[in-house]
């Protein structure tokens, strides 16, 4: 297997030929995420000259894509020129919603300027009346890094009052260390908070002169789709999905 370097309009251009494989996957691992640490704009992986790639290799990519390093809009993280079968290889790999596959390397370089279409943060809060607070900061800090507030504000600001609320909610009710994940897929932001409890949830028409009690109320008011659904290792998470 032979590595080769070049730039592309302050790309990073990795270019691999040969055979990757259990044997040859740590050499790829090495020369990625040395390569990530320099945080170049972008780095692009061109696959074009890899004759055969193992589908258990294969999640050498998806390691690369999910370093903390990785996250766009810092450096984007891209593949391109795959063949069929290493294509298909990569499709196979245990986090192929990770990878991004294009065409050339002349795609890759535009894609690397483009918001990708799925991105993934996450933040664990102890079930503390000040985890309620250092979410609003986590959700805006998370939205503004996505570019989440342009051109206006709006989806900003539910997603901060969305998650507040359901902290708040999984603070009251769960008494258990809980944890708050944003997902970005195409134009839907999902929210969701996992805790250790077992109580069951619904909305309830909220009364006006009382200071609480409009958490999920609220959920369902500015959410396209909410739901509650048990975690496998105990305890439950509640979702909700915003519209761009």
């Amino acid at each position: 297997m032979e590595i080769q370097h070049s730039t592309r309009h302050g790309c990073l251009v990795v270019a691999f030929s040969g055979r990757i494989d259990l044997a040859s996957a740590p050499t790829v691992k090495r020369a990625l995420l040395k390569d990530l640490s320099g945080q170049p704009e972008a780095l692009i992986c061109d696959l074009a000259g890899v004759r055969y790639l193992d589908p258990t290799a294969a999640a050498v990519f998806a390691t690369v894509a999910n370093h903390p390093a990785s996250r766009w809009p810092t450096t984007s993280f891209l593949l391109c020129g795959a063949r069929p079968q290493v294509a298909e290889a990569l499709r196979r790999s245990r986090a192929a919603h990770l990878l991004r596959l294009c065409a050339t390397v002349d795609e890759a370089v535009e894609a690397a300027r483009a918001r990708p279409p799925s991105l993934r943060d996450e933040l664990r809060l102890a079930p503390v009346p000040a985890a309620a607070r250092a979410a609003r900061i986590f959700v805006r800090e998370v939205c503004r890094s996505w570019r989440l507030d342009a051109p206006d504000a709006t989806v900003l600001d539910r997603a901060v009052l969305v998650a507040n609320e359901l902290v708040t909610n999984a603070v009251v009710h769960a008494h258990s260390d809980l944890w708050l994940r944003l997902e970005l897929r195409g134009d839907r932001l999902f929210i969701s908070v996992r805790d250790r409890g077992s109580g069951r949830l619904r909305p309830v028409t909220p009364d006006l002169e009382a200071e609480g009690g409009r958490g999920l109320w609220l959920v369902e008011q500015l959410a396209r789709a909410w739901g509650v659904r048990p975690a496998p290792e105990g305890g439950k998470t509640v979702w909700c999905a915003l519209t761009l």
